[in-house]
């Protein structure tokens, strides 16, 4: 490990100076800019399709719910109960609302229920 690596010396007849930190920070900060760049679509593509998947789950379990709802709607919570994902809300006639069901972080269709279960 302590013996010396030729190619990765700079070469001596090389005249052009070393980049300064100034440009490398000015590099760096460019690189990260388009990193993000290409990574935020995804994450916002991400979050509109599990928001709509969602709203639409959520509906088809208020529906199932409670037949006398005005409707349901659905908040992402980071600490609700049963951890991090989207929650689904009943909206009670008296302009109230309460907890249905944990969707999850990424919903999908609503699952039937085991037979012999009572929900």
């Amino acid at each position: 490990m302590s013996e010396r690596h030729p190619e990765l010396e700079p070469d001596p007849f090389d005249e052009a100076p070393m980049p300064g930190e100034r440009r490398r920070r000015v590099l760096r900060i460019a690189v990260l800019v388009a990193l993000a760049a290409m990574v935020m679509p995804l994450v916002l593509s991400s979050v509109a399709v599990a928001h709509s998947s969602a709203e639409r789950t959520c509906a088809v379990v208020v529906a199932g719910y409670d037949t006398d709802a005005a409707g349901g709607r659905v908040a992402f919570e980071f600490f609700g109960p049963g951890g991090p994902g989207w929650l689904c809300y009943e909206i009670r006639g008296d302009g109230g609302s309460r907890l249905v069901a944990n969707l999850g972080i990424m919903p999908s269709g609503p699952q039937p229920a085991p037979t012999g279960v009572r929900t």
